[in-house]
């Protein structure tokens, strides 16, 4: 069975290699701060890994959602027209969250971003080939 993922928050990719090297593709990946998807491609091609199947993107998330959840929704359902089982990874920013951190929560600027993650769970949950 292929195990397909769709990577957001990606940071410098250390998430996305643990899939990896455990049997998941890296279908797409998703990253707001151009130094750290300036590493994970740095450290891919240092690796010699494939290249993610839809490629890079270098945007925040709720600008992603509004501009391409047309295009995700699409790469979603041709991810599955070979049965295989699709999912999303991510680690959205804690600091509102963190004991360490401003404890905003929800309500904080990071904060929101976790419900832009609930977000695209939700997309892919109701998506069918």
């Amino acid at each position: 069975m292929n195990l397909k993922i769709f990577s957001f928050f990606s940071g410098s990719g250390f998430l996305d290699l643990g899939f990896e090297l455990n049997g998941f593709s890296i279908e797409l990946v998703n990253e707001y701060s151009s130094a750290f998807i300036n590493a994970y491609k740095y450290s891919r091609n240092r690796m010699k890994l494939l290249l993610p199947k839809y490629g890079y993107s270098n945007c925040d998330v709720n600008d992603y959602l509004k501009q391409k959840s047309d295009v995700l929704r699409h790469n979603i359902m041709e991810s599955r027209k070979d049965k295989s089982l699709v999912g999303f990874i991510g680690g959205p920013p804690c600091p509102d969250f963190s004991v360490a951190g401003k404890q905003r929560g929800r309500n904080g600027e990071n904060g929101k971003l976790s419900l832009s993650y609930i977000n695209l769970n939700v997309l892919m949950m109701f998506q069918r080939s």
